[in-house]
Formats: C-alpha cells, structure tokens, sequence
C-alpha cells in the first residue's frame, strides 16, 4: 500500500519535518539552543528548520544522531542484496547513455 506522502510536496514534507523535529526535541528536553550546542549547528538554522526551511542531509543525520534516531535511516544505511558494484554502475550508466534513459 502506498503512503499519502506522495500527495504532499517537496516543501510540505520539509515543514512536516520541521515540525516533527520540533516535537522531538521539546520531548527530549531540549532548547534549540541546546540541541544547537550539540549538533555545532546555530540556534537559527535549527529553528530554521523547525519553521520549514530548507536543509542538508548532514544537518538531518546531526540532529538524527543528537536526538539517538540514527535507527530511523536503517532503509538507507544497511546493505540491501540489490546494492550495485562500481562496474555494474558504470555498466548501467553507460547503456542509459546510448538508450536515452534507464530500462526498467
């Protein structure tokens, strides 16, 4: 079954976020200021966040590995057996090339 995330965009996921940030750190007991001084970011781009603004990945895993929710990305981080070589990527890339665009 698939998700409604689908239905929102880009910038509505990023605010949703945002919020969701803001729910675990007020649960952790954290200031911005404090969860700020842990992650070396400025108060101002964790609340920047928390308002829906833009942000990196390493803002995301800092915050993530602050707040001990590094477990959540376990879909990006661990081997999966479909995991590519280098050569099968080039090899990929390089018939994406000829044909135009990836077959499926």
């Amino acid at each position: 079954m698939e998700s409604n995330y689908y239905a929102y965009s880009d910038k509505e996921l990023i605010r949703k976020w945002g919020k969701k940030l803001s729910s675990l750190r007020v649960n952790a007991g954290l200031s911005q200021t404090e969860l700020a001084q842990k992650t070396g970011m400025s108060r101002s781009s964790i609340a920047g966040i928390e308002k829906g603004r833009n942000f990196s990945i390493a803002s995301l895993i800092s915050i993530s590995r602050t707040l001990e929710l590094l477990d959540e990305f376990e879909f990006f981080l661990k081997k999966e057996e479909f995991e590519l070589t280098p050569m099968e990527i080039y090899e990929k890339e390089k018939k994406r090339k000829k044909r135009g665009g990836y077959k499926i």
